[in-house]
């Protein structure tokens, strides 16, 4: 997901390592288990899928591009883009992706999940662009509700 990057099919890797463009650095980590769709079906014993997830991809993330753990943001976004459950990584500089109504520290929601119910419950504000399904639903929902009390 870089803006600018040098071509990734003829590039070798070892040239990726330190680029200029990994300043806009931005990587998907994405779990093999199935039933994990999104932020609300994750539990504590998740917890340590996650934190495997956090290390393996700090450690790529070096050995690839050779950026420090100390320069990477690390989140979900609550609603995702797709729903297979997915962790971004992004250097700090690039802020893509990462508002606070859509953009969850990995960090935060290991800590909240020692509640083992704390994504069932919570209210989740997020920011829904206009003219998406489910922007539509709402707005549709919401005229005929208001048609139906006039």
């Amino acid at each position: 997901k870089w803006r600018s990057h040098p071509p990734p099919l003829t590039t070798p890797r070892k040239e990726w390592y330190k680029h200029p463009s990994t300043i806009d650095m931005y990587c998907l980590g994405i779990v093999k288990q199935k039933g994990i769709t999104c932020l609300r079906d994750l539990r504590k014993d998740h917890v340590a899928m996650l934190k495997d997830m956090e290390e393996e991809g700090l450690n790529a993330i070096k050995t690839v591009y050779g950026i420090e753990r100390d320069q990477i943001r690390i989140f979900i976004h609550y609603q995702p883009q797709f729903y297979h459950f997915h962790v971004h990584f992004t250097r700090l500089e690039n802020e893509v992706g990462c508002s606070v109504e859509r953009g969850h520290l990995l960090s935060d929601v290991i800590e909240n999940l020692d509640d083992p119910g704390y994504y069932c419950r919570r209210n989740i504000t997020y920011k829904l662009k206009k003219g998406t399904p489910l922007q539509n639903l709402i707005e549709n929902h919401s005229s005929e509700a208001i048609n139906n009390k006039t």
